[in-house]
């Protein structure tokens, strides 16, 4: 009696990864024109891929000519989005060049992953039209993002305590900290959360709400 149940589960799990190499040998015959289409270009180069239209709802826009200039590159495999669906964190390998310096191995992450951006959008969505989805740049006039505008001169602790963890009980002197090592203004250097652009001031709070992570490490760099 054990030796059928081992035989049948013996024959059912040859049959399973019969299926399973037969699917992905169907995926890759029906994909191999994308595949190919993949591998030749520079998806980093491409707004649709950098979600540029999101802006100013997004993380920052200082390294976009970077991006759209070809300076960075996907490695391999990375470049095939077929396997996006393994890559939950959005982490990504590729080049950076520089003309003068050459190049050098760089790892990309997103700030979560597909499912938390999603997220991140709908709420502002909820927020400002209390529909999931919408135009998130025009949405994003409508919420708490952008009732800091530039008569206000500071960033302080009753305006953003409780966004994050960052600023679970933040003090005067740590906002002024993130305000002034903020990189993704040309003009940083300032604690005068007025000295941003309407397009940074918003950037910097939607990091602060959502995942602060960015302005840790500028803030406090190793």
């Amino acid at each position: 009696m054990l030796r059928l149940v081992s035989l049948k589960l013996g024959r059912l799990y040859r049959y399973v990864k019969l299926a399973v190499l037969g699917s992905l040998a169907a995926a890759l015959v029906l994909n191999t024109h994308s595949l190919l289409a993949s591998l030749q270009r520079n998806e980093l180069a491409e707004r649709r891929f950098l979600q540029l239209n999101k802006c100013p709802a997004c993380w920052g826009t200082s390294w976009c000519r970077k991006f759209l200039n070809g300076q960075l590159r996907l490695e391999s495999w990375g470049r095939l989005r077929l396997l996006d669906f393994f890559n939950v964190k959005n982490v990504y390998f590729a080049r950076y060049g520089e003309p003068r310096e050459g190049s050098r191995r760089v790892v990309l992450k997103r700030l979560g992953s597909a499912q938390e951006l999603a997220d991140i959008d709908a709420k502002i969505c909820r927020r400002a039209t209390g529909r999931g989805r919408c135009d998130l740049p025009q949405a994003l006039h409508a919420t708490e993002f952008a009732s800091l505008n530039g008569d206000v001169r500071l960033l302080t602790p009753d305006a953003v305590e409780g966004w994050s963890d960052l600023v679970h009980c933040p003090s005067q002197r740590l906002l002024d900290r993130l305000v002034r090592r903020y990189a993704e203004t040309k003009d940083s250097g300032s604690f005068l959360l007025r000295n941003l652009k309407d397009s940074e001031r918003m950037q910097l709070l939607i990091t602060l709400a959502f995942n602060p992570e960015p302005l840790v490490l500028q803030s406090f760099p190793v």
